[in-house]
């Protein structure tokens, strides 16, 4: 029996809005892991003066205001987009609904592990790793790397738990990086002499999440197309 009052278009509607959203998603995701990993938030010659946002979390510790206590950091926000998308990569990758090919699942997954190493500080040693200072650093890390793992058991997670998961990261992770990111702006133009402005990684991170959020949310309406117009029986 066919359920009556779903016009096709707007079947044909609903599927379009996912194939678009998980090719935005996967392409934000792509270009905010670039962001947020090894392309440049500031950037400066010579080379040496270039730091990426993991850099910012070790530079800003080093910088004389906050040393003092003059200027307040919360400094793992500068990892915090990484950290999302770390996180999102494994779970938009075992959502069935997507349908990502298994070949791109499988290089997206390998991706994701040198991306969870960068969560951790530069020297690496149990003493460090586990220290107060990195502790956190490091759970993140392993949660990345788990859910790496863990992803073929996830197969069977449904859309609006993720969709419902991306959205807030997604505004939140970059808000809050860049936020930071002025408010050292400042301190870290005095270290370098000169004036200092967001690099391109930053930008890109971004602009990664906004695509990430527009993916979203035409996922979102291809649910709502979903249980308006409810499989054929």
């Amino acid at each position: 029996m066919e359920v009556r009052g779903c016009p096709p278009w707007l079947r044909h509607a609903g599927r379009g809005r996912l194939e678009a959203g998980r090719w935005l998603v996967l392409a934000g995701l792509s270009l905010a892991a670039v962001g947020a990993s090894v392309a440049p938030w500031v950037d400066r010659p010579p080379a040496v003066l270039v730091l990426t946002a993991p850099d910012m979390a070790e530079f800003v510790k080093f910088l004389p205001e906050v040393r003092a206590g003059s200027l307040a950091v919360e400094r793992l926000l500068f990892l915090l987009p990484l950290l999302v998308v770390t996180l999102s990569l494994p779970l938009v990758m075992a959502a069935p609904s997507l349908a990502y090919p298994r070949r791109m699942r499988w290089l997206v997954l390998a991706a994701v592990v040198p991306l969870s190493l960068t969560l951790l500080p530069p020297i690496w040693s149990p003493a460090v790793l586990l220290s107060a200072e990195f502790r956190l650093q490091t759970v993140a890390c392993l949660l990345c790397l788990g859910l790496v793992v863990a992803s073929r058991w996830l197969r069977g997670a449904p859309l609006r738990p993720l969709v419902a998961l991306l959205l807030p990261l997604s505004l939140a992770a970059p808000a809050l990086a860049l936020w930071q990111f002025f408010v050292v702006q400042e301190a870290v133009a005095r270290a370098y002499a000169g004036p200092i402005v967001p690099g391109w990684g930053l930008w890109g991170t971004v602009a990664g999440f906004t695509l990430v959020i527009l993916g979203a949310i035409l996922m979102r309406y291809c649910e709502a197309t979903e249980t308006t117009c409810p499989p054929r029986r």
